[in-house]
């Protein structure tokens, strides 16, 4: 396992998987990043690199996550919610955050209650739980990222009328940005490497012709994060389509889960891929016999079927990292 740590140095757009003037998710989810990483393995080393990138559990990623400084955000479980929390404002506050520390999270992992000093908004920064409050930098700004709404022109080709729309692009803050965490195999990983910043090189997300979603890449020292221990319940890292085999093992009735549709155009937004129901970042899985899940790759455009517009098929990846649950897990904390 390791991690790296992706630096912007311009705005970004990533469309939720359906259109790309809307809003903008604030982090990169784990089907999108392998996405453009196989592509650029296309570009940078050709058909054979990019085959081996999509060999089963041959590249499996997280999501790429919110850190601020020396500290790392993950998805809130979606079991969680703090027990201790009683007035109505704070309950508000707490719901919107979507994620949290990585030491807060371990700690609800591990069934350790939290202390009462981090139930506190002030604790809450753009979304993000964090263990280290007002940490703001030598020009008084305690930020991680803001969206805003960029105007945009567009042309009718036939009549010459121009319309404005506009798209959300999301700016991380010079101390912040995303990173995620990738499991990838020892004969890939130096390609891999060099892959992922070429791809920092080319951007990520809409209007990388003209600057957006450029980054530079630093690798994470000391993440610390097990993910090989067995338990029952297991929480995932990245979007997840589970494999008939693991489908039949999970216990839903046990299990806290949410479900994403994941669709979208591609060819200049003239073929649309096909749609598929994955279990979203944070959701918390009771699996039977210990199994770890894996998940699966999606075809989700042959090229035999659009031979004008595709030079090669098109995959979604449903694999997922997930991290133990140990001792088991009550509702609330």
């Amino acid at each position: 396992m390791k991690a790296y740590k992706l630096k912007f140095h311009s705005s970004f757009h990533i469309d939720s998987g359906t259109a790309v003037d809307g809003p903008s998710e604030t982090f990169i989810r784990s089907d999108t990043l392998f996405s453009a990483l196989v592509s650029a393995s296309r570009k940078f080393y050709g058909d054979d690199t990019a085959q081996k990138f999509l060999e089963p559990k041959a590249v499996v990623l997280s999501s790429a996550f919110p850190f601020y400084k020396d500290e790392y955000f993950l998805p809130k479980p979606l079991h969680f919610f703090p027990e201790d929390l009683k007035e109505y404002d704070m309950i508000k506050v707490f719901k919107k955050a979507k994620f949290i520390s990585k030491n807060l999270l371990l700690k609800i992992l591990k069934n350790e209650k939290i202390n009462e000093e981090y139930l506190n908004k002030d604790y809450i920064l753009d979304g993000c739980w964090r263990m280290n409050k007002n940490k703001k930098d030598e020009n008084g700004e305690d930020k991680i990222f803001e969206d805003k709404e960029i105007p945009h022109i567009v042309m009718d080709r036939v009549t010459n009328q121009t319309q404005i729309f506009y798209k959300t692009e999301v700016y991380f803050h010079k101390n912040a940005g995303l990173y995620f965490i990738a499991e990838v195999k020892d004969e890939l990983l130096h390609k891999f490497e060099t892959v992922l910043r070429f791809l920092g090189d080319e951007g990520i997300g809409a209007d990388r012709t003209i600057g957006k979603g450029l980054f530079e890449v630093d690798e994470v020292e000391n993440l610390n994060l097990d993910l090989n221990t067995e338990s029952d319940y297991c929480y995932s890292l990245s979007l997840y389509s589970p494999t008939k085999e693991e489908f039949d093992k999970i216990e839903p009735k046990k299990s806290f889960y949410d479900f994403t549709i994941r669709g979208g155009w591609i060819s200049n937004d003239t073929l649309n891929r096909k749609s598929l129901r994955m279990f979203v970042e944070g959701s918390v899985l009771k699996l039977a016999n210990k199994q770890k899940p894996f998940g699966s790759l999606h075809k989700v455009l042959e090229q035999k079927n659009y031979e004008n517009d595709l030079m090669y098929d098109i995959y979604r990846s449903g694999q997922a990292l997930f991290l133990p649950i140990v001792g088991g897990i009550n509702g609330n904390n």
